[in-house]
């Protein structure tokens, strides 16, 4: 696989394989990242394409991405989605990948009522917070990958997490209960 830093410099040289190889390289994954953000694979596939030709558009510009690449690509997908959420007044979803294949009836109809209330409290995080979940938990990034796409300390992504988190147990009801 070729470098990020290889690419960055490529295609500030505007080297038009570059683009191509940006493409293959980010497509797979800013298309995970909305289609998790927004919950719409559509929608999802239509920003995804939005990014790529953001790009385009400041390659034109002759201002291409200075520092990260792929952190580059990630806010101009962030900025997307937060504009398509305003739009619609969407939730950020989460995915129905959290019923497993061996989960039973009556942790899926727990879990089925649970997503909407989790969805909810999503949408009160800040927008920062938000994007820390998204890419921490939707797209199992590490710590530090998601701190380098950021352009923040590891330490500051920790605690954007906690407080997202802690955020989260406060926004949830208090009878939302697995019990009963």
């Amino acid at each position: 696989m070729i470098p990020e830093d290889s690419l960055l410099a490529r295609i500030q040289r505007q080297d038009q394989q570059a683009l191509a190889d940006v493409y293959d390289r980010y497509f797979d994954q800013i298309y995970r990242y909305l289609t998790y953000r927004l919950g719409e694979p559509d929608v999802a596939a239509d920003l995804t394409g939005e990014v790529f030709l953001a790009l385009v558009d400041t390659l034109k510009a002759n201002k291409p991405p200075r520092v990260s690449l792929s952190g580059w690509l990630y806010s101009v997908a962030r900025n997307l989605a937060a504009d398509y959420i305003k739009e619609k007044y969407r939730t950020v979803p989460l995915d129905d990948d959290l019923l497993a294949d061996d989960v039973s009836l009556t942790d899926q109809a727990y879990l089925a009522h649970l997503a909407p209330v989790l969805k909810k409290a999503l949408l009160q995080l800040t927008e920062e917070q938000q994007h820390v979940v998204a890419l921490r938990f939707g797209q199992g990034l590490s710590l530090a990958e998601t701190a380098l796409l950021l352009d923040k300390s590891v330490g500051s992504v920790k605690a954007l997490q906690h407080r997202a988190l802690a955020s989260l147990a406060r926004f949830m009801p208090q009878e939302v209960d697995h019990e009963g």
